[in-house]
Formats: structure tokens, C-alpha cells, sequence
């Protein structure tokens, strides 16, 4: 029998020893912000979801921006410097929670596609190459439930298709016929509900592909439709993508010349790296944070060390959250954190004062605006410096 004494002294050496033998986690050093707050521009109510692209062809990048509280979409011509002009603002059907662009007509001006949750269809808007857009009567109706679109040319007759996400586990694509009509619809299975989706070629067999995000109660993660060349798609199975991944962007983070994919847990507060193997599979890696409520996730270069950087909208917070690549299917921890207005959702990249750094826009819903955020023109922070070469004799 162990006295009370010795039980005592027992525990304390065998806490001595666990205090002693864990390491305690690794503390990276805390980075400044990568970028300053400069200009904002009011939208319609809600904003929500954010493209940029340079639709007037002027060599400046513009912004678009569903606003699904007053039934519009706002166009913001770019000055070059940073700014944007005041809207443009063209009616769309009810709750618009999507738009894509593409050169739906072939006259070499981006056009758009835009999804309309509680009308369920799609309308398209050509570019007037006047500076605006003219809605087509035409309506496209993909079903039930649609939640997201994208585009590409899937059957490679320099036509531009599009492809929607239904919640009843499918998706549907229309061909485009190149003067900014569609045929009729055609309907895919997938192995759960489809949020977000993301075109690249993942096989490099020179085909369009595309990757599924899937949430909901069923199967959760990844499926890639691997393209074949003439609009038709052979899917794979459901690889592991997070818990409830809602949006979902291509980045090659560790520079093997393949696109790799993350994801987003809205209200799990995960990022998901889910990397390709390059043969037909893929395998994701321990959930990371970057923020609260990680909304929508873009990736680019921010630092111009060839790795890419992810920038996160984290709607409660109101942040924009910057993590750091580090080349290995890892981020830096903790992110930089950068104040914006109220409720950010949609945020894309892009250089929109022309110096040729990387900068952000987000879309905040609350504040009916669109905030920029110029990155700083400073001596970059490296998240994972290079080890010391020691000398050999």
C-alpha cells in the first residue's frame, strides 16, 4: 500500500514529468498588417457576392457585386489608382446570390451570368461595350434550389457554358451556343449537396474539370468531375474537404505545377488544404483557422515569394484575415488580421492602383459598401525563413 504521502509525491513528479516532456506549441512571430484600408464605395442593400475583371477593356480592373437585399447588381468602373467610380446599378430577378463573367456573344467583351436563389434561374446580361449591360429576355431554368455558378468551355467549342449547383445533388450545364443563348439543360448526379464549384485542370489532360464543394447533412468534401472534352464529365469519388466546405478556390501551394484546393467551414471556423496527389485523388490536411466565421477565401502572391497567400472574410468579425503560405500545404498562425466595415462576404484580389502589388476588395453586406485594401508597398515579413547553411570543412 501507498501512503497518502507518497500517492502525493507521485502525482506531483509524474505532472513534473508531462510539464517537462511537452513541448510547448511553437509561438510565430507576430507580423504587421499587410495592407491599409484606402477606399470605399456604396452599393445596393446586401452585398454579397464579388468578381473583378476589366469589363470596359480600358487596361483597369472594375468590380461586380450581387446585392440580394434590393434585387440589383452594382457595376464600379475602375480609375486605376485604387478608387472606383460611383454604380452602376441594373435589376436583376429576386435575391441575386451569383454572377460569373464570360464572352457569352464572342465580340471580345466579358458578358455575365447571374443567379437568382428565389427565382431560381439564370439571367444573362450582355456587355454593351458602352460601359454597362444589356439584360437578355431569355431565362434560364436550372431546377430546384440553385446555389452557385460558374463558367467555362466543357464541350471546346470556343463557346463559353455554364454549370449550376442544385441542393438536391446534382448539377446542371448549358451549352452556349456563342451568341449569348444556351440549349437546354442537362443534369449530373454528385455524391451530396453541392455548394461552391471551381473549374482547373487537375489531371493535366488539357480538359476543363471541376471541382464540387459538398456540404449539408450527407456526404461532406470534394468531388472532381474530370472533364472529357465534349461537355460529358466522369466523376470520381468524394474525397475528405472539410466538415461543411461552402466555398472553395484553386492554389498550387506547394509549386509541383498542380492545382490543389481549399476550402472554407463557414460554422465550423476551419480552412480545409485538400492537396493533389497528381493521380486522380486527393488527400486534405488537418483543418486550420483563420478567423471566425470564415465567409468566402481567396488566394494570391502577396508577398512575391512565389507561394500563394490566402485572404479570408470573416463575417462576424468584421476582418479580413491574411494567412501566409509557407510552401508546404501550411499557413502561418496567427493571421493578420485587417479591420473592414460590417459583415464582409465576397473578396476577390487583384491590382487595383496599378503598382503591381496584390491588393483585396471585399463585399460588407451590412454596411452596403465595398471596401479596398491597397497592400503596402514594405519589406515583405517571410513566415518561414530559410535555415542557416552551416560550413563544411
Amino acid at each position: 500500500m501507498i501512503n497518502s504521502k507518497k500517492k502525493y509525491l507521485l502525482v506531483i513528479l509524474i505532472f513534473a514529468f508531462f510539464w517537462i516532456g511537452c513541448p510547448k506549441p511553437k509561438v510565430e512571430r507576430k507580423m504587421p498588417p499587410l495592407f491599409v484600408f484606402s477606399f470605399a464605395v456604396e452599393t445596393g442593400a446586401e452585398p454579397s457576392f464579388l468578381i473583378t475583371e476589366d469589363f470596359n477593356r480600358d487596361g483597369k480592373l472594375d468590380l461586380i457585386v450581387t446585392n440580394s437585399g434590393d434585387h440589383t447588381l452594382s457595376y464600379f468602373k475602375g480609375n486605376g489608382d485604387g478608387t472606383f467610380q460611383d454604380q452602376r446599378v441594373f435589376d436583376t430577378g429576386q435575391d441575386p446570390i451569383c454572377v460569373v463573367a464570360a464572352d457569352f456573344n464572342k465580340d471580345g467583351y466579358l458578358d455575365l451570368a447571374e443567379l437568382n436563389y428565389a427565382d431560381q434561374d439564370v439571367q444573362i446580361y450582355l456587355n454593351s461595350r458602352m460601359g454597362g449591360f444589356t439584360k437578355l429576355k431569355t431565362i434560364l431554368k436550372p431546377g430546384k434550389i440553385p446555389i452557385n455558378l460558374t463558367a467555362g468551355d466543357f464541350n471546346e467549342d470556343g463557346f463559353p457554358d455554364l454549370m449550376v449547383t442544385m441542393r438536391y445533388h446534382k448539377v446542371v450545364t448549358f451549352m452556349g451556343k456563342g451568341n449569348g443563348t444556351f440549349h437546354e439543360p442537362k443534369s449530373m448526379p454528385v455524391k451530396g449537396q453541392p455548394t461552391a464549384l471551381v473549374l482547373g485542370d487537375y489531371n493535366h489532360d488539357q480538359h476543363i474539370d471541376v471541382a464540387v464543394a459538398l456540404a449539408g447533412s450527407g456526404n461532406r468534401g470534394v468531388q472532381i468531375l474530370w472533364g472529357i472534352g465534349d461537355g460529358e464529365f466522369r466523376p470520381s469519388k468524394l474525397f475528405k474537404g472539410g466538415g461543411q466546405p461552402l466555398t472553395i478556390a484553386n492554389l498550387d501551394v506547394n509549386g509541383d505545377g498542380y492545382e490543389d484546393l481549399i476550402t472554407s467551414s463557414n460554422v465550423q471556423h476551419a480552412i480545409t488544404m485538400v492537396l493533389n496527389n497528381k493521380d486522380e485523388t486527393f488527400s486534405a490536411l488537418k483543418d486550420f483557422a483563420s478567423g471566425n466565421f470564415p465567409k468566402f477565401i481567396a488566394a494570391a502572391d502577396f508577398t512575391g515569394d512565389g507561394i500563394p497567400d490566402l485572404a479570408v472574410s470573416n463575417s462576424t468579425d468584421d476582418f479580413v484575415s491574411v494567412s501566409l503560405g509557407k510552401g508546404d500545404g501550411t499557413f502561418t498562425y496567427p493571421p493578420i488580421y485587417h479591420r473592414v466595415e460590417e459583415y464582409p462576404q465576397g473578396i476577390v484580389t487583384g491590382d487595383f492602383n496599378k503598382d503591381g502589388l496584390i491588393d483585396i476588395a471585399v463585399a460588407c453586406r451590412d454596411k452596403k459598401s465595398i471596401d479596398v485594401l491597397l497592400k503596402r508597398n514594405m519589406v515583405n515579413p517571410s513566415p518561414n525563413p530559410p535555415p542557416e547553411k552551416t560550413k563544411t570543412t
